[in-house]
């Protein structure tokens, strides 16, 4: 099957009007055929050959665009069927139709098939030129020109569609390769935006529990200082709310309803709040010393709240899981890089339980920024956290 690509002045006609028009030569040709042929039907043999030779070319006419080689066939067949009459005139019509259905064959067929078509075409040429009509020879150059038409519009036809179809998978693929980016982009959204969660709300539950069991140990005997554990708690929960809001807003701000009518979001914590984190970990019962060492200066913004989430999820494992009430964090502004450790002295003889995500989201921030990361007991006691987050030289 063919698809046919017609010029804009064409594109109103459909391929049902185009055999249509063929069925109307087809028909002209089977009703002119006998008239022009009528007085050279002088006897039975010369009357059966011009009514074979009609149909030949009412045939080859009728079906030239769905058998284009077999119409070149009939029509070959029928001009050296009417050679015979009247001394080869009678092969006119057929002649002239032949540039019709060449076309077709041309145009439609695979270049070794109409190649094929073309010469099968010359080979009444040979009859013709030993015939007493030689003149008719001149139509060896007609069907040459009209071959090579059809030729050239059906490569031309062949390479568009060609072309469409290279143009149409290249859109297949790029709509697949937007699908899986944007499958990628949700996906590590939705990792980052789970570790912020268990970050933030792993280490202000972490101070919530300490502080509801300190209470609940004290209601009885010293009210005030029960009074201040749920104070702690009520602040710290109070936080873990805003940084939550946050988040959500995060999630939000693409949101075409027109979320950003509601308050405005609190900024990302950085290094410059790890004093509110050293007094959130002293109210758990971890004092924790912060000791700064080279120039400290402005951080890119992702590397600032990695550095932050790092010491505060390493800050929560040491409430959670070491029993030590001292922490040591250490932060060190170098040329090229941001070295984080948090130490402690406690029962560290073995690392955090392995179903929990702490150590796991602390990796994927540091590996994010294409930096190193390290968590492991001390020799002894204790466990040290270590991290290091490439910086830009031109940063310092």
């Amino acid at each position: 099957m063919h698809s046919e690509l017609r010029p804009p002045l064409f594109r109103w006609v459909r391929a049902g009007h185009w055999q249509a028009l063929d069925h109307l030569a087809a028909a002209a040709c089977a009703l002119m055929m006998p008239m022009s042929l009528w007085k050279y039907m002088r006897t039975p043999g010369l009357a059966l050959l011009v009514l074979s030779g009609t149909a030949l070319v009412v045939a080859a006419v009728a079906l030239r665009r769905r058998y284009p080689l077999g119409a070149v066939l009939a029509m070959t067949a029928s001009i050296l069927t009417l050679l015979p009459v009247h001394g080869g005139g009678g092969a006119g019509a057929p002649v002239v139709a032949m540039p019709y259905v060449l076309y077709s064959a041309a145009s439609l067929c695979p270049p070794r098939v109409a190649v094929a078509a073309l010469v099968v075409a010359q080979a009444p040429v040979v009859a013709i030129a030993a015939s007493p009509s030689r003149g008719m020879v001149m139509f060896v150059f007609v069907f040459v020109t009209v071959w090579t038409v059809g030729f050239a519009v059906g490569q031309h036809r062949a390479h568009t569609e060609n072309l469409l179809r290279q143009q149409a998978a290249r859109q297949a693929e790029q709509a697949e390769a937007e699908r899986q980016r944007a499958r990628r982009q949700v996906t590590e959204e939705r990792i980052r935006i789970a570790r912020e969660l268990h970050d933030v709300v792993a280490h202000s539950m972490s101070v919530i529990t300490v502080q509801a069991g300190f209470g609940h140990l004290v209601i009885d005997d010293r009210p005030a200082e029960a009074r201040t554990a749920l104070g702690i708690i009520e602040s710290t929960g109070r936080e873990t709310l805003g940084e939550m809001r946050r988040l959500l807003g995060l999630l939000r701000e693409d949101d075409p309803s027109g979320g950003t009518d509601g308050p405005t979001r609190a900024p990302a914590p950085g290094l410059a709040d790890l004093e509110r984190l050293v007094t959130q970990t002293a109210q758990a019962g971890v004092q924790v010393d912060v000791v700064i060492s080279g120039r400290p200066r402005d951080l890119p913004a992702g590397i600032d709240l990695s550095a932050y989430r790092i010491v505060q999820e390493a800050l929560t494992n040491v409430v959670r899981h070491s029993g030590s009430t001292t922490a040591r964090a250490v932060i060190d502004y170098r040329v090229d890089e941001l070295s984080i450790e948090v130490t402690d002295h406690g029962d560290g003889g073995t690392a955090p339980p392995v179903h929990g995500h702490g150590l796991d989201g602390m990796r994927e921030r540091v590996h994010l920024y294409g930096g190193r990361f390290h968590a492991g007991p001390l020799p002894g006691r204790g466990f040290q956290v270590a991290a290091r987050l490439p910086l830009a030289e031109d940063a310092a």
